[in-house]
């Protein structure tokens, strides 16, 4: 009896000390911005709700290895509690000029936010990061015609 109790609780405290897990990225196309766009999803581990506006949910961008400062446009988008294990979306867009449309979340995005990075023509890589964790690199072309 004493070995299962033991065995149920190191399970418990494994379950508890898991790693927060990485965002995820997604290709997103639309006819709206003028650059390339992406689904950014979150999963909420901290075991308390937290606002969907809370600046946790990005932290930073990565683009080509390098930390794109501050500003970005958060566009329209709905503030709502993310429990424990529920996952926030964003739609990100890298905008190659700026406008001043923000089109409508969608697809259970929360936020619809926009960056205005130049890119050069070719290869590039974007990675988010979610409260203090990085995601994995997301590989995208980019055509500058």
């Amino acid at each position: 009896m004493r070995t299962i109790a033991a065995l149920l609780f190191l399970l418990g405290g494994c379950l508890f000390a898991q790693a927060p897990s990485k965002p995820q990225i997604s290709s997103f196309f639309d006819r709206v911005d003028d650059g390339p766009a992406f689904l950014i999803e979150c999963r909420n581990t901290s075991g308390q709700t937290l606002s969907s506006g809370e600046k946790v949910w990005r932290e930073a961008i990565r683009i080509d290895g390098a930390v794109v400062p501050e500003p970005f446009e958060r566009g329209p988008g709905l503030t709502m509690d993310v429990p424990p294990g529920k996952t926030w979306r964003e739609i990100l867009a890298l905008r190659q000029s700026h406008r001043s449309l923000y089109p409508a979340v969608k697809f259970g995005a929360m936020v619809r936010s926009v960056r205005e990075v130049a890119l050069g023509e070719g290869k590039h890589t974007i990675a988010v990061q979610c409260a203090g964790v990085w995601s994995d690199d997301f590989t995208f072309y980019w055509e500058g015609q």
